[in-house]
């Protein structure tokens, strides 16, 4: 944040894919991060870098927060429950699951690969940074006020992001019904799968309905199936993306292929290598 006003002043574009223009509240960010934020006048005017969902604004925008991994996993997956308000907003719980490229370069014992291996390492499990960026943005689209419970756990792969997410209709629904809304939802959307295979009747063992981390390594697309419980009245949205790729850096290539009235899908198209 110390060199962005000076980039803006030159006439410079910005994609920042730190943390320091996601929030809208400034209280909240100067709390969460633990320091004064030195150009906030600048940051009420950054556009969250959710292409699918803030796209006209990027265009126009000269200065781009990149949101975080989590949060886009997140957003994504429960954006079409909250926009037709299916949901009660402030009952949502998102279960989190990252692998180690999430914690960053430094070395630490719970991510040494003796440490995390054969393990799951659950951490910041309350009032997560991520929390107020998935709230905020729901928000938004809901125009009302979201909670969410969010807790955040290692797993020994690399990279990726799974998002469980736990809410509860305010009316009876059925999965088809979720999954029609769902596929018109994001129908324009080049980097947004939704897994729409059938269940197997009589399958003991029920997987092959959702999406796979590995299916999205290395690429910029998040795929996003689910299912409900009829019985106890509760939908499951599971969102997976590429920590570093739609959840990092491809993400922000997307955006800047948008500021710069470039195909937005330029340089980004690969496939994960694992099919459905």
């Amino acid at each position: 944040m110390n060199i962005t006003k000076e980039l803006l002043e030159k006439g410079s574009k910005v994609i920042d894919l730190g943390a320091d223009f996601r929030l809208k509240d400034r209280h909240d960010w100067e709390t969460i991060y633990g320091m004064k934020h030195s150009c906030w006048d600048i940051s009420k005017g950054a556009v969250y870098g959710i292409t699918e969902l803030h796209r006209e604004e990027l265009r126009k925008s000269n200065l781009i927060a990149n949101p975080g991994c989590y949060s886009s996993a997140s957003i994504l997956g429960l954006a079409p429950l909250i926009k037709e308000d299916l949901i009660d907003n402030e009952k949502i719980v998102i279960d989190g699951l990252s692998g180690t490229a999430g914690a960053g370069s430094e070395l630490d014992i719970a991510i040494h690969h003796p440490e995390i291996s054969n393990n799951l390492v659950p951490y910041n499990v309350v009032n997560h940074r991520h929390t107020y960026e998935i709230e905020q943005e729901l928000g938004i689209i809901g125009d009302s006020k979201v909670i969410v419970h969010f807790t955040t756990t290692y797993v020994p792969i690399t990279r990726g992001i799974l998002a469980i997410c736990h809410c509860f209709p305010k009316t009876k629904v059925s999965r088809t019904e979720l999954l029609d809304l769902y596929k018109e939802y994001y129908k324009d959307e080049y980097f947004i799968k939704i897994i729409d295979i059938p269940k197997e009747e009589n399958a003991s063992w029920q997987y092959v309905p959702y999406p796979w981390v590995n299916s999205v390594s290395g690429t910029n697309y998040c795929h996003i199936g689910l299912d409900i419980d009829e019985k106890r009245n509760r939908i499951v949205v599971f969102s997976v993306l590429d920590s570093i790729g739609k959840g990092g850096a491809h993400a922000a290539v997307q955006n800047m292929n948008l500021m710069f009235g470039l195909e937005e899908t330029l340089g980004l198209k690969r496939y994960g290598l694992h099919p459905y």
